[in-house]
């Protein structure tokens, strides 16, 4: 027996790190099994899957493959039909049409209704490994900084912050870019501390894996070429080779050639599976992912009104930073305060180079992104923070925050308190507000991913037979349900107010756009008699 005390307390932060994981894939596997498929996750499945079957990456071209590649690479074991006699299919052969796009995502799964279920959780299954990956390199990068507690305190936050669960379980872009992203500037931190060039191409490759999965990845190029800067400065001056201190001007020349020239090879490598007949533009960018660009940029330059504090506006430098205040677990940010108060007590290099992608992929995204659809836009930025919030646990402090009883009862209760605020919203993660604001006050302040993807279909179809509803107006955000068993009058009334059982998805009540809000203004002065999941009001009217 004693023989096993000691080897478990021998191992004990492995065994942590085991249990933590063990638990955050426990708990996002199991919520997500009654939640539907959302708005975004259909184009991406049957975009990637497409890719695989025709070699044409015709869909959603305003986004690059790799991530949709990712997320349907299960299906090639599920085996789904993939209705290329689809008008939507040829329309979709003009880059941009947004319909065309979504149209055809109908028409795939409503062409496999047997194997809906297979299809949705195998893709999702996908990122949520992904995700597992991340929690990996949150832990090692903060043991490395700051001790084996720190990472273990970094790691009990991420596995349990509601943002990081709902996206670990949809098959959407915004995970892979957070690992992918992440996993970049990790190395180049392992790169700077040992000089080895392999690390630094791991870096360069991870950040082409960014790029192939979403264009805005971009953005962190000023970071990461800050980061590295930051980082070059702690270099020892007895390093051999080329990055020694005295050789700087040549450092950082090697080092933007490398995150320039790296993503566009691996662009070269992964578009060299497109069947697009058209030419490379300037002979070294495949046509496929300049035409996305290209109206990726167009459209993001259009951009769209968002919802913020109840009114609709064009642009909304506050929404992100509103959103994490709002999205995020109290306990959280007394957390990330505390941190900042012990960087600004004792400053350290290494641990101020953690906020320069935090805040800078932060900023930019607030000033330059017109699309305000939900954190998830900056949720790369998470990661970065989780390790910060390190430094409260820093073995190399003179006076280490566990050295206070009044400090360590604090940090405990705290994690506590992360813990229930995440344990309590279970299973809707999507739609989780802290206790300042709450889910049920959420359509007063934020909508759209935030709260209501189209999730909860199969909650509110519960909802029906439980309460023996045969027919209900319902005005649903998100896919239609390929099924018999629906009642009556699936899509719902129009903006006249009308009498009866009506039910409508919280996103719609808001509306989409300043129209729709006006539209369905006479349905939020009345009093819903239930909240199902959080997005989904039903009124019994007369």
């Amino acid at each position: 027996m004693k023989k096993r005390m000691d080897w478990a307390k021998a191992h004990f932060p492995q065994l942590a790190v085991i249990f933590l994981i063990l638990l955050f894939v426990l708990i996002s596997a199991s919520s997500v099994l009654h939640k539907y498929l959302t708005v975004d996750e259909s184009v991406y499945i049957a975009g990637g899957y497409s890719y695989f079957l025709t070699g044409d990456f015709r869909l959603t071209a305003e986004h690059p493959p790799l991530g949709k590649l990712l997320v349907a690479l299960p299906l090639l074991l599920v085996s789904p039909r993939l209705p290329l006699e689809s008008a939507n299919w040829v329309s979709s052969e003009k880059v941009g049409d947004v319909g065309a796009n979504y149209g055809f995502a109908a028409d795939f799964f409503g062409a496999n209704p047997e194997s809906f279920f297979p299809i949705v959780f195998s893709a999702r299954m996908v990122t949520l490994l992904l995700t597992v990956f991340l929690a990996l390199l949150v832990f090692l990068w903060s043991r490395d900084l700051f001790g084996w507690k720190a990472g273990l305190l970094s790691l009990f936050i991420m596995v349990l912050e509601p943002s990081i669960i709902a996206h670990s379980q949809l098959a959407t872009l915004d995970m892979p870019l957070t690992v992918f992203s992440f996993a970049s500037f990790y190395f180049a931190y392992v790169f700077s501390k040992s000089g080895k060039i392999k690390f630094l191409a791991a870096s360069a490759l991870f950040f082409s894996f960014a790029v192939m999965v979403k264009f805005s990845a971009l953005f962190f190029f000023p970071p990461l070429l800050l980061f590295l800067a930051l980082q070059h400065r702690g270099l020892s001056k007895n390093r051999e080779g080329i990055f020694r201190q005295k050789n700087t001007l040549l450092y950082y020349a090697c080092i933007f050639a490398v995150f320039a020239l790296m993503p566009l090879l691996f662009a070269n490598i992964l578009y060299s599976f497109d069947n697009y007949a058209k030419p490379h533009y300037f002979g070294v960018l495949p046509p496929r992912m300049f035409e996305g660009f290209q109206f990726s940029q167009n459209w993001q330059e259009s951009g769209r009104e968002g919802y913020l504090f109840g009114e609709f506006r064009r642009f909304i430098p506050e929404y992100f930073l509103a959103a994490f205040l709002m999205k995020t677990t109290i306990a959280f940010l007394v957390l990330l305060a505390a941190a900042f108060y012990f960087l600004v007590r004792k400053p350290r290099l290494d641990a101020f180079s953690l906020l320069v992608p935090a805040v800078g992929f932060f900023l930019i995204t607030s000033l330059m992104v017109r699309f305000y659809l939900g954190l998830r836009y900056v949720l790369p930025a998470f990661p970065f923070l989780f390790v910060f919030c390190g430094i409260l646990l820093d073995e190399k402090r003179e006076k280490p925050l566990i050295g206070s009883k009044f400090a360590s009862y604090a940090l405990l209760l705290l994690l506590a308190f992360h813990a229930f605020s995440s344990l309590s919203i279970y299973p809707h993660y999507l739609a989780y507000f802290n206790e300042f604001i709450g889910p049920g006050n959420a359509p007063l302040y934020l909508t759209d991913s935030n709260l209501d993807w189209g999730q909860d279909l199969y909650y509110f179809m519960d909802f029906v037979r439980t309460n023996n509803i045969d027919k209900v107006d319902f005005i649903y955000f998100g896919w239609p349900y390929y099924g018999a068993d629906f009642p009556e009058a699936y899509y719902g009334p129009s903006c006249e107010p009308i009498t009866g059982k009506i039910a409508i998805s919280a996103t719609s009540l808001t509306g989409v756009d300043s129209g729709g809000f006006k539209c369905y203004e006479w349905l939020r002065k009345e009093t819903p008699k239930a909240k199902i999941a959080w997005t989904i009001y039903y009124y019994e009217l007369s």
